[in-house]
């Protein structure tokens, strides 16, 4: 029994004298490999990943040429760096910093650049390779520019019978001026101020923008990223008008109350019969007809046209045109009429309305020559008592001195077929008056 003990109390006691044995082995193999590395491979490899790449230039050739790094194709770089195991093992990635040589860069454009690394807060170690080792950047000079806005506002609906005004809405609401490289400001060609607000107009409305949206000349979107406004908000008035299409007509004036208006009206054309016009006034009540000249009966010849200024009529209405027609050609169809001369009588010329009852009137021309235009089939049976020319005395009377007791002067006469109401004449005629006192009448 006691030589067991004794066994096992030898055993152990082994058994620890090796496990401390082992331990020792072990440290003295790690100072040995230690020993060994420092002085045959002194220098060791090592690869910091995803070094960030600097785009600052400042102290550079580029810099000093007034240029700015617009874009680069590198974010990051891998550099692989030899060094003393004890220095470099306790490098990492933020240890380093990657930059651009921006040296002898003078003029905008893309450049292709070698990429640099520097840092490592006093520890020595070579650069062994960076990959990428070349980036390509685009420089540019930073400028500012002023550029008109106009407005936008893509989801306004209007009401029925309402339209914007093109003209006032079309115009500039402000002038913004931007900052961003020189090259794509070039490239702006429209700004606009936008409003996204959706909303029903009937009569004008002023509404802020949203945003701001550039636009190159071909119509294509610009990348906004790089530039700076001075103003980003803008006040859009949207300008309502009520519209209305009417219906053209013209006037006929100066006609015998016998003639047949109707008829003749049937002849005349116009270039276009309707018009689409508007008013500033959400409260307008357009008219269904708009007259846009008047005809003189005796102006009406075989070849009569004639042209009338719409937009002339419309601005002395206080009203806008909406169409493209700014002129109307009025034409007449003499189909089937013929054109005669004749010679009125002093019996067939009449006065009327006499301005007082204290003078005696007279006419003292003896004929009157006229042309008359009708049916032709009509006028080849007329005779000079077909016609009466008749001369109103008010309108000729009023261009006297109010202190004649004698005088002469020409009237106007209105000429008129008794028998056929579309038959008229195109002469401008008068004929001359005597005005004198009434004398009392011998007993």
């Amino acid at each position: 029994m006691i030589i067991l003990k004794n066994l096992r109390k030898k055993i152990v006691k082994g058994a620890k004298d090796n496990l401390a044995l082992a331990i020792y082995s072990v440290i003295i193999a790690i100072l040995l490999w230690f020993v060994i590395s420092m002085t045959f491979y002194p220098s060791v490899p090592k690869t910091l990943t995803n070094v960030k790449l600097s785009l600052d230039i400042s102290g550079t050739s580029a810099a000093d040429s007034g240029l700015s790094v617009i874009s680069c194709d590198v974010d990051t770089v891998n550099v692989r760096i030899k060094g003393s195991r004890t220095q470099v093992g306790t490098m990492t990635s933020d240890s380093l910093t990657a930059y651009i040589d921006a040296e002898n860069i003078t003029s905008v454009g893309k450049k292709t650049l070698n990429i640099k690394v520097k840092g490592g807060n006093g520890i020595s170690y070579e650069v062994d390779s960076i990959s990428p080792s070349t980036a390509n950047v685009v420089f540019d000079k930073y400028d500012t520019q002023e550029f008109p806005v106009y407005a936008k506002t893509p989801n306004i609906t209007l009401a029925e019978g309402k339209t914007i005004d093109t003209d006032e809405y079309s115009k500039e609401i402000d002038i913004v001026s931007i900052t961003g490289p020189s090259e794509q400001l070039d490239k702006i060609s429209k700004c606009y101020a936008v409003s996204a607000k959706a909303e029903t107009l009937s009569a004008s409305y002023t509404v802020p923008s949203d945003t701001i949206e550039l636009f190159t000349e071909d119509g294509s979107l610009i990348d906004q990223s790089m530039l700076t406004f001075n103003k980003t908000s803008f006040l859009i008035k949207v300008p309502v008008l009520t519209q209305k299409t009417v219906d053209l007509a013209v006037v006929l004036k100066k006609a015998p109350s016998n003639f047949n208006t109707n008829w003749l009206m049937n002849r005349l054309s116009l270039s276009t019969d309707t018009l689409t016009i508007a008013s500033a006034s959400s409260q307008a009540d357009l008219p269904k007809s708009l007259e846009i000249g008047i005809i003189n009966l005796s102006d009406v010849t075989l070849d009569y046209s004639a042209t009338f200024d719409v937009g002339k009529v419309l601005e002395k209405a206080g009203l806008k045109n909406l169409s493209n027609t700014s002129y109307v050609t009025v034409t007449f169809d003499s189909s089937g009429l013929a054109k005669r001369d004749f010679t009125i009588s002093n019996e067939n010329i009449h006065l009327s309305n006499k301005p007082s009852s204290n003078y005696e009137y007279s006419v003292l021309s003896n004929s009157l020559n006229i042309t008359v235009i009708g049916p032709e089939d009509v006028l080849k049976d007329l005779t000079p008592n077909d016609f009466i020319a008749e001369a109103d005395l008010l309108a000729s009377e009023a261009s006297l001195s109010s202190d004649s007791d004698v005088s002469q002067y020409s009237a106007d006469v209105t000429i008129s077929c008794s028998d056929h109401n579309n038959v008229w004449a195109i002469t401008k005629s008068k004929i001359n008056i005597q005005k004198s006192p009434k004398t009392d009448e011998i007993s």
